[in-house]
């Protein structure tokens, strides 16, 4: 992994009265004093996916009256042993039929990979155009052209859930368009194996738009538990 910021022994004295102690500095001559983020940004570990081609929407999972299906995500990818992922920002912009529906959304992780099969294949870039490094992350797919299947999930983490209702009184003459960004500060650790979905769903019409994933990712060997 890059390293931003060095601390050498000969920085750490004790300072008598009168002593300024140095400012400690990035290798790039500003004070260390950026956000998380902006440090995996800048190590060349965050990155973004997207659907392939912008303006041109995609179908997400398959309408069910009985709601979300576990099995049947939007979108997923799989972090691998060795692999650890802090998600930072999930963007959607979905536009439902005309219909008087109830619209789910769902963002969690798993302790498993529980990929099985199809989905179409998704390109994860890095947030540096100059691509330092590239993803981590496996079995990046979503669903529109090709449904994904998925094992019975193991340890179901939430990370954002809710439900959009197109008011009876409307029935067909109104459309809903959904707009969600959803932010994590806090460094959530998903720790391969495991899987991270996004499930979007209607009762009676599949839902179509776009979507934007963004995340960090580090080897797990850098990381340590208490």
């Amino acid at each position: 992994m890059t390293t931003l910021f060095e601390v050498r022994q000969d920085t750490l004295t004790t300072l008598g009265d009168g002593n300024t102690p140095p400012v400690p500095m990035a290798r790039m001559g500003f004070p260390a004093n950026i956000s998380k983020w902006d440090m995996f940004a800048l190590a060349g570990r965050m990155f973004n996916v997207k659907q392939a081609a912008m303006g041109t929407a995609l179908t997400f999972s398959a309408a069910n009256d009985a709601g979300i299906v576990l099995t049947a995500p939007s979108f997923r990818f799989t972090v691998p042993t060795g692999v650890t992922v802090f998600p930072r920002r999930v963007n959607l912009a979905l536009i439902p039929g005309a219909t008087t529906e109830d619209n789910e959304i769902a963002i969690i992780y798993t302790a498993a990979d529980s990929y099985t099969s199809g989905g179409t294949a998704q390109l994860p870039l890095n947030w540096r155009s100059d691509q330092p490094s590239a993803t981590g992350v496996t079995n990046c797919y979503h669903c529109s052209g090709s449904a994904i299947v998925e094992a019975a999930l193991t340890g179901v983490r939430s990370l954002h859930q809710r439900v959009y209702e197109v008011p009876a009184a409307y029935a067909t003459s109104y459309n809903l368009d959904i707009n969600v960004t959803v932010e994590w500060d806090d460094l959530i650790p998903i720790v391969g194996p495991a899987s991270f979905l996004i499930y979007v769903s209607a009762k009676t019409a599949a839902l179509t738009g776009y979507y934007s994933v963004d995340w960090a990712e580090v080897l797990t060997t850098n990381i340590k538990a208490g």
